[in-house]
């Protein structure tokens, strides 16, 4: 059997191979010697790596010199647009009013639906009106009749 590259041993240690590539290179690393202490030797620098090592001291200058370079830049231009200038009272009470605004429509809207209801059954409350003046109801088994005629689906209860 020949050995893993180092590219699948590296890949053994992060465990990025499939896991029949894992399996095999397990198997083959537990009965090698020679790829067992290629392993150790990459575990030790992969050990030695995520240890990572600390930060540098900064230059005893760096302070000034970080001062000299930032005065040296031109002024940074405002970015913060309209609401610099805006009041934010302002923002506010436009708020309201555009909140408002919606509200007004919602409700106008609400009024209008009425309306249309209304109107659709406009010509059966006339013809109701118009059958109770001339005396055809004779009993309240009449009235109740004519009374849910505006109940009916489509134009079921209109001659």
């Amino acid at each position: 059997m020949t050995c893993p590259s180092h590219e699948e041993l590296v890949g053994l240690l992060d465990g990025a191979l499939t896991p029949e590539a894992l399996a095999a290179a397990r198997t083959h690393v537990a009965g090698c010697g020679a790829c067992r202490a290629e392993l150790s030797r990459l575990e030790a620098g992969v050990t030695f790596l995520r240890a990572g090592s600390p930060a540098p001291a900064p230059s005893p200058w760096f302070t000034s010199r970080l001062a000299a370079r930032l005065a040296a830049l031109p002024p940074r231009r405002d970015r913060t647009g309209l609401l610099s200038v805006v009041p934010w009272r302002l923002l506010a009470v436009g708020g309201a009013a555009a909140a408002l605004a919606v509200g007004v429509v919602l409700v106008h809207r609400a009024r209008t639906a009425e309306q249309l209801a209304l109107a659709e059954r406009l010509e059966l409350l006339e013809d109701y009106e118009v059958v109770a003046s001339v005396g055809d109801v004779e009993s309240a088994e009449d009235a109740a009749v004519i009374a849910g005629l505006d109940e009916l689906p489509g134009r079921e209860g209109r001659p």
